[in-house]
């Protein structure tokens, strides 16, 4: 898996019935820097759309696929050099196949990360 000893969850927990807080460190030494970029790296954007559901898959204890994704926005780039803990802060919402998230992500002084918005289900068996 390319995410291999990418980052580290160092707090995963509920907040309250709909609010699931995560804290990952990401691993600056990894490899993925190498190519993205070797003298400035920068966290991919979609490493951390994939970090936010392997938080959701470990805390429902599910297999999931996302759906659905909305209004996606990157707002700070991610140089682990500099900062490498991020702070995911996610609401669930039950629906009739799965559920909807709304995603806040930022660094540990509050400045803003990622913003989005997801539909994920159960992975789909063949």
């Amino acid at each position: 898996m390319l995410l291999d000893d990418f980052y580290e969850v160092l707090d995963l927990q509920r907040k309250d019935n709909q609010t699931l807080i995560a804290s990952v460190k990401i691993n600056k030494a990894h490899h993925i820097f190498e190519g993205h970029f070797p003298e400035n790296p920068v966290t991919p954007g979609v490493a951390m759309l994939q970090i936010l559901k392997n938080c959701l898959e470990t805390h429902m204890e599910e297999s999931l696929f996302m759906q659905h994704l909305s209004h996606v926005k990157f707002l700070t780039l991610v140089n682990p050099n500099i900062e490498d803990i991020l702070d995911f802060t996610i609401e669930i919402t039950p629906q009739a196949e799965g559920f909807k998230i709304k995603n806040y992500t930022s660094f540990r002084d509050g400045r803003s990360v990622l913003k989005c918005n997801a539909t994920f289900v159960k992975y789909p068996r063949p």
